[in-house]
């Protein structure tokens, strides 16, 4: 398993037209991204452009590369072993990183892309929470997980036993009362089978 990090002005460009396309849905889900200060749905790309270049700061970037691969040398057998013994499942051999200075902490879309906002106090954990939520993916849209009901899986998944070799635990401010019903059926099925804890979900979910 490797990590591959790409930065760049073009890719913040997309970054905030995709967040700023996303908006209303952060909002009412409490999230509350990032954004170059007076920039709205109504700033044109030149106006973007300009803010980006006003901020962008190519050496933080490569600090955050440096510091995020050097510690990822020290879990990296372990994460391995733990993914493959746990999920037993075909997973990418590379996961491309992007690191940004615009939109919420983290996010990943498939295969294999995380990206990364580099102002999140949360550092490699993230990129780790975004590794997991890109292996069960395909449960989420399988089984019809809902958004709450999956950061509740994945932060129930790096706060266990399992993962200790982690160390920082890291809980979310609110899950939205998914905890009331995903912890039981987490405890009683996922290391047992993923993939049947995932199929009782709909059955109980709010």
């Amino acid at each position: 398993m490797e990590l591959r990090f790409e930065f760049g002005k073009e890719f913040e460009l997309n970054r905030i037209k995709r967040t700023l396309e996303r908006l209303e849905w952060y909002e009412s889900n409490s999230y509350r991204p990032k954004l170059p200060a007076g920039i709205t749905k109504e700033s044109s790309d030149n106006e973007i452009k300009e803010k980006i270049e006003e901020e962008f700061d190519s050496k933080k970037y490569r600090e955050i590369k440096t510091k995020f691969t050097l510690q990822f040398l020290d879990i990296k057998e372990s994460l391995e072993n733990k993914l493959k013994k746990i999920f037993n499942k075909e997973m990418p051999s590379e996961f491309k990183i992007y690191l940004t200075n615009y939109g919420v902490g983290g996010s990943y879309n498939l295969p294999n892309i995380i990206i990364y906002n580099i102002n999140s106090n949360k550092g490699l954990r993230t990129i780790i929470h975004e590794i997991i939520h890109l292996i069960i993916q395909e449960w989420i849209d399988k089984y019809s997980v809902k958004h709450w009901e999956k950061e509740r899986v994945v932060d129930l998944i790096l706060n266990s036993g399992e993962f200790g070799f982690l160390e920082d635990l890291s809980w979310q401010k609110d899950y939205h009362g998914t905890e009331m019903y995903i912890d039981n059926l987490f405890e009683k099925y996922f290391f047992k089978d993923p993939e049947e804890f995932f199929s009782k979900i709909e059955s109980v979910s709010l």
